[in-house]
């Protein structure tokens, strides 16, 4: 009887958690929250180049969040090149076109890493323009501690 049951209790575990494991460690998918996030296999080429594009963005996307905050806060949020999420990217036009589009996901932060935002921000990146910020979206604020409300200017929408 106890052969049976342990059986059994080992064929559900197989059953509902073997699938679980494959799509997390095949896929590099992550539950935060609702929202499942892909993360870049570690020594990898992909990581590599990722790294290497947040890099290279970096200048520009610090500048859009320094020009979105300044009329809030009387200090810019810094962008931690290993925090910001890639939520979609496409090739415009055909295979073997340069226009791409880009949708980051960016969590600004002021002193040690308090966050004071979630902002998404559309990048199109071609030869012609080279890098344009097509659209930035302050999606979310997130309250500072009572030690860091003097930074605060104006109320964030």
């Amino acid at each position: 009887m106890r052969k049976s049951l342990f059986a059994l209790f080992l064929v559900l575990l197989i059953t509902f958690n073997i699938p679980l494991n494959i799509k997390a460690s095949s896929y590099n998918y992550v539950k935060f929250g609702l929202k499942e996030h892909y993360i870049t296999p570690e020594n990898s080429k992909e990581k590599l180049y990722r790294d290497m594009l947040m890099t290279l963005l970096l200048p520009i996307l610090q500048n859009t969040v320094d020009n979105y905050y300044k009329e809030y806060l009387s200090v810019s949020p810094m962008v931690a090149p290993y925090d910001i999420s890639v939520l979609r990217m496409d090739r415009l036009g055909e295979n073997g076109t340069f226009d791409f589009r880009l949708k980051l996901e960016l969590h600004p932060y002021v002193g040690p890493h308090l966050d004071v935002g979630l902002d998404y921000i559309t990048i199109k990146i071609n030869p012609v323009d080279k890098v344009k910020i097509e659209k930035f979206e302050h999606i979310k604020n997130y309250e500072l501690p009572s030690y860091y409300q003097n930074i605060i200017k104006k109320k964030l929408p």
